[in-house]
């Protein structure tokens, strides 16, 4: 995964690119971002389960795969 995602944050609504696969943030917000690629929605969708807080699990568009958001 190297090519760059660029979505508004689903926590605040801030434009936001995405490279790498874990530790951007969102620069409104903070929020973690973890990137998962288009064949891991299951491990996507297990990771947002186990986590406790604020969360979202966004879909890429394209098919690009998957952003756990998190605080």
């Amino acid at each position: 995964m190297s090519d760059a995602v660029r979505f508004p944050c689903p926590q605040c609504g801030t434009a936001v690119e995405v490279a790498a696969v874990q530790g951007e943030r969102c620069p409104g917000c903070g929020f973690e971002f973890k990137r998962f690629g288009a064949d891991e929605r299951r491990t996507a969708e297990d990771y947002h389960a186990v986590l406790t807080g604020a969360k979202h699990l966004l879909a890429l568009p394209a098919g690009a795969g998957w952003i756990v958001a998190h605080e």
